[in-house]
């Protein structure tokens, strides 16, 4: 999976909203990272085909956006399969000696992360805005 985006320039936004909103400014937080990984979920689920096994889960039905998760003091979402198929994703994104890559994560990735930057700058903005 490729490395977490950096935000430049939202950083102040962050500050505003922090300081106009203080404790509500969690939420709002959250809830710009959770909106924005709805695209790169959707571009994951439609980049990846459907097993033809008689799996229980697929990993097309699979994908979620997980709840906000804080460590060393940033925040992040999971975006991806769950633990129920996740282990079999490295096998499609990388490929075996008997099969080769069909990539969806990165790919998924590098076509939304715009939109996923835009979608969070606008739900802080709105949070400011409403607050």
């Amino acid at each position: 999976m490729a490395d977490g985006i950096e935000l430049t320039g939202v950083d102040q936004l962050i500050q505003q909203l922090r300081r106009k909103l203080q404790n509500a400014s969690a939420r709002v937080e959250n809830k710009a990272l959770q909106a924005a990984g709805e695209p790169m979920a959707a571009a994951m689920r439609e980049k990846v085909n459907r097993s033809g096994y008689r799996y229980a889960y697929h990993i097309k039905d699979n994908i979620r956006v997980s709840r906000v998760q804080r460590r060393e003091g940033v925040k992040y979402v999971l975006i991806g399969p769950t633990k129920k198929t996740g282990w079999r994703v490295h096998f499609l994104e990388f490929g075996t000696s008997k099969m080769s890559a069909q990539p969806f994560v990165e790919p998924a990735f590098h076509e939304k992360k715009g939109d996923a930057l835009q979608i969070l700058a606008d739900e802080m903005r709105k949070g400011l805005q409403s607050g």
